[in-house]
């Protein structure tokens, strides 16, 4: 892993041992969405996308300028060794889970 991410790999690593990646569950629907706390804020992961909404997502990875942000690695490996915090929610809570991620256009 290293030989590909880099020091990405090690910032991704350093998140799941602080334990800052979560797992939302909705019900009935089974919809995920992954949290990942990173240095300056909490950001969305969609694993099953490879989607991330940080910066460095749309600046470096959509540009493919690189693979992943350390966000995704972060979750990939959270996964791997169920290293997460989990929290199942009716579906009627993932619009006010989701807000924060959503920005407002005037």
């Amino acid at each position: 892993m290293e030989e590909s991410f880099g020091d990405r790999y090690e910032k991704a690593l350093g998140l799941v041992e602080k334990g800052a990646v979560k797992c939302y569950l909705f019900h009935p629907s089974g919809r995920v969405i992954w949290e990942v706390q990173g240095k300056d804020s909490t950001y969305q992961v969609m694993s099953h996308t490879n989607f991330c909404n940080c910066d460095d997502y749309y600046f470096r990875v959509m540009s493919a300028k690189k693979q992943l942000c350390y966000h995704i690695i972060a979750q990939k490996i959270a996964f791997a060794l169920g290293r997460y915090e989990k929290e199942e929610d009716n579906d009627v809570e993932y619009e006010r889970i989701t807000r924060r991620w959503k920005k407002t256009i005037k």
